[in-house]
């Protein structure tokens, strides 16, 4: 297997055999891209300290060599390499596989969820004190609907490392799922003993003791995350739909009055904040805002769809129906999620006139 080739680089030669791709890999998926430290735990082996001074001095004349240039490498290949190469990742004292869990996230996203789940048992069987992969295996087997086996994984990766808080959201979502509402939000507040701003983990909370018909409950945890985010258009629209379905209009009326004098902080907050604005007529502060907003971020072009409640409240027709001509042509997806919208700020003659059937 191993055919050598001889690099020349500015008059210094190098000479290259098929397993030095695997060094740099090895590197990376460890040590962060360093040598140094690579190299400190290899020092009872000469030949692969000899090695990486080799390589490191190879990226000193030709610039930095990254190992992804050597991926996809599957795992009977890397079980491969180090068989070949007598190398035994069990010395690699000061390694972190935290490059390996970033890869197998990767191949998950590139829909190569099976070999993921293969690295995560490498990772395992090499490092089984290293919560993280019990946390992502667990996490990719109830993607594949596996739900009790992923829970079993989620659950050991917190034994080994409680302060873990991916496993506890993802513990949270899977008996959300389950609707065993309970258990879900037991996690999510571990979660938050970890990280106490996780806006997610808020909401999550207060959706979970909604579906369990404890609106008081959910009421608590919103007003606790607004005491912590005290920019959240969203918290407080939530917190004025709660108080509706408890037929309390005046504190809802509360809620609805600080919107109205709120600025949009968080993208995720514009959408309710112009609901609000628009009950109360307020269309060219709508237009305002979303335009600027949409000029500074041009990525967030979907905003544009909010403007066609105040462009046809404003008898701006035209631009409506070209907004919704962009969206129609090209992201259907996103017209249809505003139907409802639509349907409930206009009236008959508006819609028609929008070209909205």
């Amino acid at each position: 297997m191993n055919d050598n080739l001889i690099l020349e680089i500015e008059g210094v030669k190098y000479e290259i055999d098929t397993y030095d791709p695997f060094f740099f890999l090895i590197r990376d998926l460890l040590y962060e891209g360093t040598w140094e430290v690579f190299a400190a735990d290899m020092i009872t082996h000469k030949e692969i300290v000899q090695r990486i001074h080799k390589l490191e001095g190879l990226e000193e004349n030709s610039g930095k060599i990254s190992g992804s240039l050597f991926l996809p490498m599957s795992v009977e290949e890397m079980e491969l390499y180090l068989k070949e190469s007598n190398f035994d990742l069990s010395e690699c004292k000061n390694g972190i596989p935290d490059g390996f869990y970033e890869l197998a996230q990767d191949e998950a996203e590139s829909e190569e969820l099976d070999e993921a789940i293969k690295l995560m048992d490498f990772v395992m069987e090499k490092w089984p004190s290293y919560a993280k992969a019990y946390e992502l295996k667990g996490t990719f087997l109830i993607e594949k609907g596996a739900q009790e086996d992923g829970i079993s994984l989620l659950k050991r990766s917190i034994e080994i490392d409680p302060t873990l808080v991916e496993a506890y959201s993802e513990l949270g979502q899977a008996y959300y799922n389950f609707e065993d509402y309970d258990a879900a939000i037991e996690q999510w507040e571990k979660e938050l003993e970890y990280t106490p701003y996780d806006k997610f983990a808020y909401f999550m909370i207060a959706d979970a003791y909604r579906k369990a018909g404890k609106i008081g409950s959910s009421i608590d945890i919103l007003k606790r995350f607004i005491s912590e985010d005290k920019k959240s258009v969203l918290a407080r629209y939530e917190l004025m739909d709660l108080y509706n379905q408890l037929e309390d209009y005046e504190t809802s009326s509360e809620y609805e009055k600080e919107i109205l004098k709120m600025v949009p902080y968080y993208p995720g907050d514009i959408e309710p904040w112009a609901k609000v604005l628009f009950k109360n007529r307020k269309y060219t502060e709508v237009i305002k805002i979303v335009e600027e907003h949409i000029q500074k971020y041009p990525i967030d072009s979907h905003f544009k769809l909010l403007l066609v409640v105040p462009y046809a409240k404003l008898e701006r027709y035209d631009e409506a129906r070209k907004i919704l001509e962009e969206f129609k042509g090209q992201k259907d997806w996103y017209f249809y999620g505003k139907k409802e919208l639509f349907e409930t700020n206009l009236d008959k003659k508006e819609l028609d006139l929008c070209g909205i059937s």
